[in-house]
């Protein structure tokens, strides 16, 4: 293994938590054909085969089966690298660089725990790309506008029945509602800035049953 393949081993050793396991394996179940230092034999090891030609499997929880789980690991880790390193050699050899193009942030999704509101040509209010999920799982075909009577809070209610039409436009992967009067009641109940065209909010999960989910949304 080069230097620099040892390095990234150790770092994968460490991020594993399984430093100390290999190290003390291989000082007390080292194949006989293997270096007396696990750090001999690293300089000797081929990097697909560092982690099962390095010692005979404990009998223990940690046995053959746990090291070739940790064995396939390395192997993606590896290949993942190598990918990257075929991919910058073809370009130095057709003498290109990367021009980095970020695309909108609005495509990135909102955080977890977020939905939001934009009056930006239009009226648009957007759930996260989790509580999406949750909504397209729970097979919901509509939403409901309602406050709770003992705190205020404005909650949403995802229901078969009742409220604005749920729909999943082709290509997204979070819920939009193009609504007008959904955004003019929200800019009022949550008493949001009228000068301002953007507001990210809070939304959690309140509760579930068969029928419905509903989340509550506060600013």
């Amino acid at each position: 293994m080069t230097k620099e393949e040892i390095k990234d081993f150790k770092k994968f050793l460490h991020e594993k938590n399984i430093f100390l396991m290999f190290t003390q394996n291989y000082r007390n179940y080292r194949l006989t054909i293997n270096p007396p230092t696990w750090e001999a034999y690293l300089e000797n090891a081929r990097v697909e085969n560092v982690i099962p030609q390095a010692f005979v499997y404990p009998k223990s929880i940690y046995d053959k089966d746990f090291w070739l789980a940790m064995h396939e690991e390395w192997q993606k880790r590896i290949s993942a690298k190598r990918a990257v390193y075929r991919e910058a050699t073809q370009l130095e050899y057709l003498d290109l660089e990367i021009i980095d193009v970020h695309s909108r942030s609005s495509c990135l999704g909102l955080p977890k725990n977020t939905c939001s509101l934009s009056l930006r040509g239009g009226k648009r209010f957007t759930l996260n790309m989790d509580d999406s999920k949750r909504v397209a799982k729970k097979l919901s075909t509509h939403m409901l506008l309602t406050r709770s009577r003992q705190t205020a809070d404005v909650v949403l209610m995802f229901n078969r029945q009742k409220g604005i039409e749920v729909k999943f436009r082709p290509g997204t992967t979070s819920l939009q509602f193009n609504n007008t009067e959904l955004a003019s009641r929200l800019m009022e109940l949550l008493d949001l800035d009228a000068s301002q065209d953007y507001f990210l909010l809070n939304i959690e999960q309140l509760s579930e049953t068969k029928d419905y989910l509903l989340f509550t949304i506060k600013k």
